[in-house]
């Protein structure tokens, strides 16, 4: 990683990015640029370790992150991408607990780092700003009990038919598709759903024997969306 000096480090344009402080006044922004220190970090280098005890608020200007823990068998559990203008470490920033999570650059990535003592006043100050924050926890919150549910109550090929349509993007000619684009890789999948990505590719391969996916090039075409949805509902466990 690196650490911007004074002279060069990025002020109003670093900051505008990011949808949490959207609609602050320039003077407001430079005000926290001031406050913030910018760090550049390579595609897959740590930017936070789980069960540290640092409390910054961490801004993306630029890049891509992932949110991640590791089994003891060296195992990752996948829990979320965020792109540039997102934000993360809010929890440890309010409750003042160790992180929570672990998290990786997943491209070359411009972090705009906020204390508490820099972020306090901030929330304080700016309502608008303090409320985007309770909604992406609230946000955030909702992922995660979908998960647990899922993880506790759906089969891989379930859970696999849940992921995917959380990725799709449907198409814009009115038929009942979707894409990925680009593909997931079954690595990923698997680190997402907890389970292996031998389990990933023989789901894949019966979900297309079925004619609900298809790969196009680097594109996952989700060939009926509603049966998809439909045999997600269908299958669905109960006690």
């Amino acid at each position: 990683m690196t650490h911007l000096p004074a002279s060069t480090s990025p002020t109003l344009l670093g900051l505008r990015p990011i949808r949490l402080l959207a609609g602050l006044s320039d003077e407001a922004l430079s005000d926290i640029a001031q406050a913030a220190q910018f760090t550049r970090y390579r595609r897959g280098q740590t930017i936070m370790t789980r069960e540290t005890h640092e409390r910054d608020l961490c801004l993306i200007s630029a890049g891509r992150v992932r949110v991640i823990m590791l089994a003891p068998s060296g195992r990752e559990v996948r829990f979320r991408d965020i792109q540039a203008g997102g934000v993360f470490g809010e929890i440890a920033a309010l409750d003042g607990k160790p992180r929570c999570a672990t998290v990786l650059a997943q491209e070359d990535t411009l972090i705009a780092r906020l204390a508490p003592d820099a972020l306090g006043p901030l929330l304080q100050r700016h309502w608008p700003v303090c409320e985007r924050l309770l909604r992406g926890l609230a946000s955030a919150m909702r992922d995660l009990t979908d998960r647990v549910y899922e993880l506790s109550a759906l089969n891989v090929q379930q859970r696999l038919i849940a992921e995917l349509l959380r990725q799709a993007t449907p198409a814009h000619d009115g038929e009942a598709r979707a894409w990925i684009d680009p593909a997931p890789r079954h690595t990923d999948l698997a680190a997402t759903i907890g389970t292996s990505r031998e389990q990933v590719s023989r789901e894949l391969a019966a979900l297309a024997r079925d004619g609900l996916v298809q790969r196009d090039d680097d594109r996952l075409c989700l060939t009926l969306v509603d049966r998809l949805s439909d045999r997600l509902a269908g299958l669905a466990t109960t006690d």
